[in-house]
């Protein structure tokens, strides 16, 4: 028995965190995957989103290009990473100890956390901005009352992040396609500027594509963490047009009437347009759109704390050890949102592309493995001990990364870093593109000119929980 034992009013709490999801405990229907993920991508975050590629200055059509094409290349990335969910039923960075070991893999669960953290506090800024204009209470003051639905959410855990992102897809998707009736019956199109189809720079365009790759990878780390309860004999096929679809279609949409919006009144935040064009309803319906997002990030990030401690000890399944960690991430998002709510959002495309620049390599190393070097077969019980086939140190996954991270920093594009090759390319930032092909490719080479252990690849083991 675990140290809760009252059922709450709505439901248990969930108790599993690092651990693998017992077959007998695996529930769910793969559809549930695309509601999850539409839920999880229909809001205001990604409103903001398409508003940031005008504001790059991207006219809107040529800003849907980039977000259509962006986000149809993210996707791919994050549904392959979700297949291993079923497959092995541990979350998504615990199965990084294949490729980096069991040791090596510790710089991923803190970059992990920051990402989480980083977006808790950028959302939860976007939710206090939008009921400010509601009701005249302080920004900080809303960043507190937002977070304690968010909680609510994540005491319960996998089960209810599901259902509250069901009905966020609904809601808030028919919220959004309303704002862009009205918007187009009260204002008309954006102005001939906005609207043209004069090409933009390479280096622009490349920088909105980018920026919506990394939005749809910055789920990468975490995506097996909600696709690890579904029975292990499901379709991997059918997960992966699941999640991708439901990612595409959520985030085209939000993303795309975010851009329009915001070149139909560019003097004005994407908020403030919501707000002018449908008014009070709608910022509240958006600012509680992410809420579910902020649990999202508190949920995984708790998962980063416990394998950073499951280093030094091992962890039982239990609610108390789940959900504490839950809180503290939860806490130092909110923390971080009001202490720089004023400039965080407007830092929002540094911290993705900063984001994409240390992901990149690491899913690139990811699926070669998985997909090409072991073809799916891992020792599980080896992800939760240094004496197993992985070892503490995995050299080939290490160097692949550090090389394919330094490759990436000359064609890196920031405000405060422009590599050396940058204006070659007329300002485009491919960075990403370098670090994923030579991350993959490099792993795979490391790996057939040194063979791994053929132990390493043995077939499906028997999938032993946590244990102390």
């Amino acid at each position: 028995m675990t140290e809760m034992n009252a059922t709450p009013m709505f439901g248990e709490f969930e108790e599993h965190h690092i651990d693998v999801i017992p077959d007998n405990e695996r529930h769910g229907k793969v559809w549930h995957q695309f509601t999850l993920w539409a839920g999880g991508n229909t809001n205001v975050f990604n409103l903001v989103l398409g508003g940031v590629l005008i504001y790059f200055g991207l006219s809107f059509w040529w800003a849907v290009i980039a977000i259509v094409v962006g986000t149809a290349l993210g996707a791919i990335l994050i549904a392959l990473h979700a297949t291993q969910g079923p497959k092995l039923g541990v979350p998504q960075m615990i199965q990084s100890r294949g490729q980096f070991g069991f040791y090596g893999s510790s710089f991923l669960f803190v970059a992990v956390f920051l990402l989480n953290f980083g977006f808790i506090a950028a959302q939860l800024v976007i939710q206090a901005e939008s009921m400010n204009l509601v009701a005249d209470l302080s920004i900080p003051w809303w960043i507190v009352i937002l977070t304690v639905p968010a909680v609510i959410i994540g005491l319960y855990g996998y089960r209810w992040i599901h259902r509250v992102a069901q009905f966020t897809a609904v809601i808030v998707g028919a919220s959004i396609v309303i704002l862009f009736i009205q918007a187009s019956v009260k204002y008309g199109a954006p102005s001939a500027k906005e609207m043209s189809w004069h090409a933009p720079t390479f280096g622009l365009f490349g920088a909105g594509v980018a920026l919506l790759v990394i939005d749809m990878l910055s789920f990468g780390p975490f995506v097996s963490d909600y696709s690890r309860y579904l029975p292990k004999k499901v379709s991997a096929v059918r997960v992966f047009w699941s999640i991708y679809l439901g990612n595409l279609v959520a985030t085209v949409l939000a993303c795309t009437v975010g851009a329009y919006i915001t070149a139909l009144m560019p003097k004005l935040s994407t908020v403030g347009a919501v707000s002018k064009i449908s008014g009070p309803w709608l910022l509240i319906i958006m600012a509680f759109s992410l809420v579910n997002a902020d649990t999202f990030n508190a949920y995984t990030g708790s998962f980063q704390i416990l394998s950073l401690a499951n280093m030094f000890k091992q962890l039982k399944p239990s609610r108390v050890i789940r959900i504490v960690p839950f809180l503290f991430t939860m806490l130092v998002g909110m923390v971080i949102a009001i202490i720089g709510y004023e400039s965080f959002v407007n830092n929002l495309s540094n911290f993705l592309d900063f984001l994409l620049v240390i992901f990149i390599p690491w899913s690139a190393v990811n699926l070669a493995d998985y997909f090409i070097v072991r073809r799916e077969k891992y020792d599980v019980p080896s992800f939760f001990t240094s004496k197993g086939v992985y070892g503490g140190w995995a050299w080939r996954g290490i160097v692949a990364y550090l090389i394919a991270f330094a490759a990436e920093i000359p064609f890196v594009s920031q405000v405060d870093y422009t590599g050396f090759l940058v204006k070659h390319l007329g300002g485009a930032d491919i960075s990403w593109v370098v670090g994923f092909f030579v991350a993959g490719g490099l792993y795979v080479i490391l790996a057939k000119v040194w063979p791994m252990s053929t132990d390493s690849m043995s077939s499906d083991s028997e999938a032993v929980g946590v244990t102390s």
